[in-house]
């Protein structure tokens, strides 16, 4: 267990910042070089209702930095010839079988998310269904050729290995990963008897809207879980011993966890995963593993999320540092104190000038503010928004009721009145880079034209089946529980509570009332399909999604 070093105190006053700023009651910190743990903090609450500090053996689910741990083994087994990243999957899972118009998914596209895959619903109890039901779904593009992330992608490698070593996961992975490096307060799986040492994960008591700042959070849910794509719970001290596996290229002391030659295979990006086609090796995905370049700096690692709980593990191969964060809570960017960490880190090393911290988040502080400024008008309601800069943000005022506007991502914000949930304010530009004048503020189904601009898109006929979808739907899936669909301009939209927005493409544009549409833009390849069905005095009462999962009509 690593002192907390008086010459972190600078990271440690950030830490204490940023968390009193985020939705996470608490916090687990360590930095490591290649050899050892340079520094720990346990900030905030375990448990806050109970007033239970953090503590330096709290355990926190990891979530999907699991699923690299899922890739070591399955590397070692194919060092040791017992699998064949090039054959087909359905080599070594004989019942796996998928709908396809391209060539065979291999194992080594399932450990880069490029095969195809849906993301994943969680809807099974027993998951490993999810696999089978994949049946249900299609291929969506020639393996290896985009990237998609792939939850069940990485529950089907999980399988895998119980299949090919004999032992439920778990035990797999205590034994190929665990114990070799020494992470002996870490658990394979979730199961209710490791939940006596981890914190209480907290999430947004409105789970149907964007999260405001200051929102009431309530504890979330709890499930046993042990599968492929992040099932592990853990402490910071613990990670950071994973985290020296990964600076040390797959070593751990004189013992190799896997070979050089595994080492730079799982490291080396497959696919870019902010454009999805093939990689630059700026940011992109490798086996398990998310790699990038920053700053003339090589980073390896992965973040994770479950219900309740985010993380991070970063390794900054450049300067042999590392860092791994454990939170217990949600919408929570974790990079940022991460990269500062490892600065710190590499400043207090080298004897260089302490870096200067990250500003603190802060969703009032809007960037270029003075480009959304200005009156709005939806024509079909005759409802009118005003924007304004505020202070050093912006405020949107409807009438008798207004509020200042707190930024969510891109150019969505939130707008905390009740006179504005469910959805967010979600502004458009006509300038391809959108950093122009704003056009639009689409606020649902709702269109406001700036009185100065003309109208992005005209509204189309839509089909008048359609009419029969637009409404919230819910599932009892732990992680995706809801979402709503709204009906704009003549097109169909899924609308997340998160305040992200996608478009819905029919398939069978023929079929107004129970064909497949494709979730994502028009002209582009998709993962992800849904079909309304069970339409009832013209509302549909339930979604169907691709891959297993449905979804009903609450609203």
């Amino acid at each position: 267990m690593a002192v907390l070093p008086t010459e972190f105190s600078v990271l440690t006053a950030y830490l204490r910042d940023w968390l009193a700023a985020v939705p996470s009651p608490g916090l687990s910190i360590s930095v490591t070089d290649r050899r050892k743990t340079l520094y720990s903090a346990s900030l905030g609450y375990g448990d806050a209702a109970a007033r239970q500090p953090v503590r330096a053996d709290t355990t926190f689910q990891i979530g999907s930095i699991g699923k690299s741990m899922t890739a070591l083994a399955l590397m070692q087994l194919v060092q040791m010839g017992r699998l064949d990243l090039d054959a087909p999957l359905s080599t070594h899972l004989p019942w796996f079988a998928m709908p396809s118009r391209y060539g065979p998914i291999a194992l080594k596209h399932m450990l880069s998310h490029t095969a195809g895959l849906p993301a994943g619903t969680d809807f099974a109890p027993a998951a490993r269904y999810e696999g089978y039901a994949l049946r249900e779904a299609e291929a969506a593009w020639e393996p290896g050729s985009r990237f998609h992330y792939s939850n069940t992608g990485y529950k089907l490698l999980g399988w895998l290995l119980e299949d090919v070593t004999g032992l439920p996961y778990g035990e797999a992975i205590r034994r190929r990963v665990l114990e070799p490096l020494g992470m002996a307060a870490t658990d394979p799986v979730i199961t209710h008897s490791s939940r006596r040492q981890v914190a209480t994960g907290y999430v947004p008591l409105h789970d149907d809207r964007p999260y405001r700042r200051g929102d009431t959070l309530v504890p979330g849910g709890w499930s046993e879980y042990a599968v492929g794509d992040g099932s592990q719970v853990s402490t910071a001290e613990d990670m950071a011993r994973y985290a020296r596996l990964w600076l040390n290229e797959g070593r751990s002391g004189i013992h190799a966890i896997v070979s050089p030659a595994s080492f730079a295979r799982m490291t080396t990006p497959v696919t870019d995963m902010r454009r999805g086609g093939q990689s630059q090796h700026d940011y992109g995905y490798g086996f398990g593993v998310i790699c990038h370049h920053a700053d003339g700096h090589r980073f390896i690692g992965h973040g994770g999320g479950t219900v309740g709980f985010r993380s991070i593990m970063l390794t900054d191969q450049t300067d042999g540092l590392g860092v791994v964060i454990l939170c217990n809570g949600v919408g929570v960017d974790t990079y940022p104190p991460a990269r500062y960490a490892v600065q710190v880190a590499a400043a207090l090393r080298d004897g260089g000038p302490t870096p200067e911290p990250p500003t603190a988040p802060d969703p009032t502080r809007i960037a270029k503010a003075d480009r959304y400024a200005g009156e709005y008008l939806d024509s079909a309601s005759g409802r009118r928004l005003s924007i304004r800069t505020s202070g050093h943000g912006l405020r949107v005022d409807a009438g008798t009721y207004g509020c200042q506007l707190e930024h969510i991502a891109g150019n969505a914000f939130c707008a905390p009145h009740d006179a504005f949930d469910p959805f967010p304010l979600r502004f458009r530009s006509a300038d391809t880079a959108d950093d122009g004048p704003v056009s639009e503020v689409h606020h649902g189904p709702e269109v406001y034209v700036r009185a100065d601009s003309e109208p992005l898109e005209t509204a189309v006929p839509h089909p008048p089946g359609w009419s029969a979808f637009p409404g919230q739907y819910r599932s009892h899936a732990p992680y995706l529980k809801t979402f709503r669909v709204i009906l704009r301009r003549g097109r169909l939209y899924l609308a997340w509570p998160h305040g992200g927005e996608e478009t819905l493409v029919p398939q069978n544009p023929g079929d107004d009332r129970s064909g497949w549409f494709k979730i994502g833009p028009a002209g582009e390849p998709s993962a992800e399909r849904l079909r309304f069905d069970t339409v009832v005095g013209n509302r549909a009462l339930r979604i169907r999604w691709t891959g297993g999962g449905d979804f009903y009509r609450v609203g």
